[in-house]
C-alpha cells in the first residue's frame, strides 16, 4: 500500500493592497522583496535586478500602463505570520500590446521541487485567459554565457547569445511550452572612468556631429518644451529595437506618460539623468540617452533608454549622448562604481558603443514566447 503524499506545507493568496509600506497589510511586499533577494543572490550571485519592496508598491499604487496581478506562496512562521516562500506577478499591458501576458514567477531556493511554482504559473494562466490574452512572453536572467560548445547550450531563433537549457527557470519554461526567441545580454561598466577617457569620447563623437546638434542635459523633471519630444523619441525606440519574432507592438507614449514615469521615479526614491540631441536647424529632438538610479543605492545606476531617430543616424549620436551623460554622471554621483544596461544581441550597433565605452559582459536574459492557448498546465487539475 502507497503512503499518502503529505500536504503542503505552503498556500497561495493573493495579497493584501497596501496603501504605505509601514502599514501592516505590506507584508507581501516586504517577504517578495526578501525573496527575489535572495533567488538573486542564488542565481545571479549578486543583488543588483530584484525589486524593492518601494519598487513593487508604487508600480500597484500607479499601475498607469501596465496593471500586475500578484499572487505569494506562504508559509506560516514560528511567530504564526506568513512568511513568502514563492512570489508570482502577471503583467498585463492596458494601453498598447494587450495580446500579452507577462509572467515573473520566482522561489525560494530551499523550497524548489516542491510545486510552488507549478502552482502559481496555473493560477496566472487562468487570469491570462479570463483577461482575453492570447500570447505569453517571459523572460529567464542567468549569470554567465555556457561555454561554447557546451551540450546544454541553447541559441535562439535569432541573434548571438545562448543560454543553459539546464537552468532551473529555462526547464521550468520550456517545460510549459515556451520557446526561446532572443537572447539579451546584461553589461556593466565600471565607474568612474579616468576624465581624459571620457573626454575623448566626447571630443571625437562631437567632431563627427559637427555644429549641427546641440547636447543638454537634465535630471529629473524635463523641462515642458521637450516633453512631448521625448514621447516620440521613447515611440520611435519601441518601434525600431530589433526584437526577432516576438510578437511585441510599438509601446504608446505621449508626454502624459513621459511625466508618470517622472513621478514613480520620485516616489520609488529614484532619479532620472537625461542628455538629448537638438537638431540646430530645426530645434527638434533627434536622440536622447537616460540614466536611471536609487538615491538609496549609491553604488550603481542602470543605464536606460538610448535612441537616436533614422533620419539623424550616421553623425554618431549614440555614442556623443551616452558620452556627455557618463561625463555628468560623474559629477551627480562620484560614488557610483557600475553602470548596468541591457541590449538585445540583435542590436549590434549598440552594442558596439558599448562596448566601446568598457562595458563588459555580466550574463543577460533568455527571452520566451508561446501562444497561450499552446501553454502547458504544471499542475494536477
Amino acid at each position: 500500500m502507497s503512503t499518502p503524499a503529505a500536504p503542503p506545507t505552503w498556500r497561495l493568496l493573493e495579497p493584501p493592497s497596501a496603501a504605505r509600506l509601514d502599514a501592516p497589510e505590506a507584508w507581501a511586499y516586504h517577504g517578495v522583496a526578501a525573496l527575489e533577494r535572495a533567488v538573486a543572490l542564488a542565481d545571479l550571485g549578486h543583488d543588483d535586478l530584484p525589486p524593492r519592496a518601494l519598487d513593487m508598491l508604487v508600480g500597484d499604487l500607479h499601475p498607469g500602463h501596465v496593471r500586475r496581478h500578484r499572487l505569494v506562496a506562504v508559509e506560516d512562521g514560528a511567530d504564526g505570520a506568513p512568511r513568502v516562500v514563492g512570489h508570482g506577478v502577471l503583467m498585463l499591458p492596458v494601453t498598447d500590446n494587450r495580446h500579452l501576458a507577462v509572467p515573473r514567477i520566482a522561489v525560494l531556493p530551499s523550497h524548489r521541487g516542491r510545486g510552488i511554482g507549478s502552482a502559481i504559473a496555473d493560477r496566472l494562466r487562468r487570469v491570462a485567459l479570463t483577461e482575453g490574452r492570447t500570447t505569453v512572453f517571459a523572460e529567464v536572467e542567468f549569470a554567465a554565457e555556457p561555454a561554447q560548445g557546451a551540450p546544454d547550450a541553447l541559441a535562439p531563433k535569432e541573434g548571438d547569445g545562448h543560454v543553459s537549457a539546464d537552468l532551473p527557470g529555462m526547464r521550468f519554461a520550456r517545460r510549459a511550452g515556451l520557446a526561446l526567441e532572443l537572447v539579451a545580454r546584461r553589461s556593466v561598466l565600471d565607474v568612474p572612468l579616468p576624465d581624459d577617457v571620457v573626454d575623448r569620447f566626447v571630443a571625437d563623437a562631437a567632431a563627427h556631429a559637427g555644429d549641427a546638434y546641440r547636447v543638454h542635459t537634465w535630471q529629473d523633471p524635463a523641462p515642458e518644451r521637450w516633453v512631448e519630444q521625448l514621447a516620440g523619441l521613447e515611440r520611435s525606440l519601441s518601434e525600431d529595437e530589433p526584437n526577432g519574432g516576438l510578437e511585441l507592438e510599438a509601446e504608446q507614449w505621449d508626454g502624459r506618460r513621459i511625466r508618470d514615469e517622472e513621478t514613480k521615479r520620485a516616489e520609488r526614491g529614484k532619479s532620472g539623468l537625461v542628455a538629448v540631441a537638438e537638431h540646430v536647424a530645426t530645434g527638434t529632438l533627434a536622440g536622447m540617452t537616460l540614466l536611471v538610479f536609487a538615491h538609496d543605492r549609491p553604488e550603481l545606476t542602470e543605464q536606460d533608454s538610448t535612441v537616436v531617430l533614422p533620419e539623424h543616424r550616421g553623425h554618431r549620436l549614440g555614442m556623443l549622448l551616452k558620452a556627455v551623460n557618463l561625463r555628468e554622471h560623474t559629477r551627480v554621483r562620484p560614488g557610483t562604481r557600475r553602470i548596468s544596461t541591457w541590449n538585445n544581441e540583435t542590436n549590434a550597433p549598440m552594442l558596439a558603443i558599448n562596448v566601446a565605452l568598457g562595458f563588459r559582459p555580466a550574463g543577460g536574459a533568455a527571452e520566451l514566447q508561446a501562444p497561450l492557448a499552446d501553454v502547458v498546465p504544471l499542475s494536477p487539475a
